[in-house]
């Protein structure tokens, strides 16, 4: 299973929310590149690299960081935040990006992607909270259920997902172990990506276990109740 450490940019700085909140930002020393030279220099190759200015205004803000991330980095790195038409995402994919994440626009009009060839380079980033996807930087609620969006994706060539809680996020509160089972159930032949309330190397375990096939984390690093060297060795031994 795959460790995927996230870096969130706002104003060009690590932040991290608490449950998708933009009133409740915190925000870390090191700078997003220097991050990711901190995250690459532990072994981990890849970065989930979210711009969140772009995710609440509707356009990205930081492909600048992506670049620089990419230049100074071997890092493969997904990026997302405000990528709501098919030139952001290829300006996305152009900056650098390994693939890119899609929310708002894959939950609002998913025909424009239909047998597009830009689908295989897409992760489908599906917000929820109580199984109801939420949309453009968490700040609108949909009545779609996940299952029933990713059974739609699916349908036009999307197999990889990030799923992430939104409840759970930022909150270290363990992950949506029993959506992801659910998920993974209905879903066997998907890329699955968990996200969200991450906070111990038993978490990261019990995701393995049910064939999760990468794990983004988040604040238990940032606030240091994570070894991430650890958790690769651990996982190697598994």
């Amino acid at each position: 299973m795959l460790v995927i450490p996230a870096i969130d940019i706002i104003d060009g700085k690590c932040v991290r929310l608490f449950q998708g909140n933009f009133a409740k930002v915190k925000e870390y020393s090191l700078n997003p590149v220097e991050q990711a030279k901190v995250f690459a220099d532990m072994g981990l190759e890849h970065l989930h690299l979210i711009d969140l200015d772009g995710a609440k205004d509707g356009t990205p803000k930081n492909l600048n960081v992506l670049e620089q991330v990419v230049k100074s980095t071997p890092l493969k790195v997904d990026f997302g935040g405000g990528l709501r038409s098919v030139s952001a995402i290829t300006d996305a994919l152009n900056a650098g990006a390994w693939k890119v994440n899609v929310g708002s626009m894959l939950s609002n009009n998913s025909v424009s992607l239909t047998n597009h060839s830009l689908n295989e380079k897409i992760i489908a980033a599906v917000d929820c909270e109580n199984y109801l996807v939420k949309t453009n930087g968490w700040q609108n609620q949909t009545t779609i259920k996940v299952d029933e969006l990713l059974n739609q994706l699916v349908g036009i060539g999307i197999y990889h997902f990030a799923i992430t809680d939104i409840a759970r996020d930022g909150t270290l509160s363990a992950p949506a172990v029993a959506l992801y089972e659910d998920l993974r159930q209905k879903f066997s032949k998907i890329t699955l990506w968990a996200s969200g309330g991450v906070s111990s190397h038993s978490d990261v375990i019990n995701l393995q276990k049910i064939k999760v096939d990468g794990v983004i984390v988040g604040k238990a690093y940032y606030e240091n109740k994570l070894n991430l060297k650890e958790l690769l060795r651990c996982l190697q031994n598994e």
